[in-house]
């Protein structure tokens, strides 16, 4: 853990971890809160797709919250994916949008959204990686480690979907 109090790692096989060190072709960003019950979810996902890559060159970041300094991730992503819980919705639900570079990002803001860290990308770097953000909408948000019943089975959906997205996105990438 960073002194952000974030959790980075790489799923690779064997690819020199120099190259994959501090930009991955495909990111991976789970936020929120493992100790408030639904919050964690993005966590569990996260957990579970990096125990099955394999050798795909993911970069996959849990955080409590986005920051806009992560914006420097994304110079070279080819691809980034967003987890986060929500709270409007049934409980369960879960929902995949396709993001695209832009919201309000200011100079103050410790909590940028997704489609803001894209437009600080945009601005700063000239990146233009392709995003998306799937949320599951919880319905406990209370202090715990523990998912609602409905939360907790929708996690094998979401992991599926996320993981075929990456499995897409990582085909013909070089893996050495």
């Amino acid at each position: 853990m960073n002194r952000e109090g974030n959790q980075e790692s790489i799923a690779r096989g064997n690819r020199d971890s120099a190259t994959l060190e501090h930009h991955a072709p495909i990111l991976l960003i789970g936020y929120g809160n493992p100790l408030r019950a639904d919050d964690g979810i993005s966590w569990a996902v996260t957990g579970e797709i990096r125990a099955r890559l394999g050798a795909l060159p993911v970069k996959v970041i849990e955080c409590l919250q986005l920051y806009p300094e992560m914006a420097d991730q994304f110079r070279d992503a080819s691809l980034v994916v967003f987890v986060d819980a929500a709270v409007e919705g049934s409980p369960g639900e879960w929902r995949h949008h396709r993001l695209r570079s832009g919201g309000y990002i200011s100079a103050f803001s410790h909590s940028p959204t997704p489609a803001g860290l894209l437009a600080l990308a945009a601005d700063l770097y000239g990146a233009a990686p392709e995003a998306h953000l799937f949320t599951v909408c919880g319905s406990s948000f209370e202090y715990g480690a523990c998912f609602s019943p409905e939360v907790a089975s929708a996690l094998p959906s979401v992991v599926a979907e996320i993981e075929n997205l990456l499995r897409t996105a990582g085909r013909g990438m070089p893996v050495d």
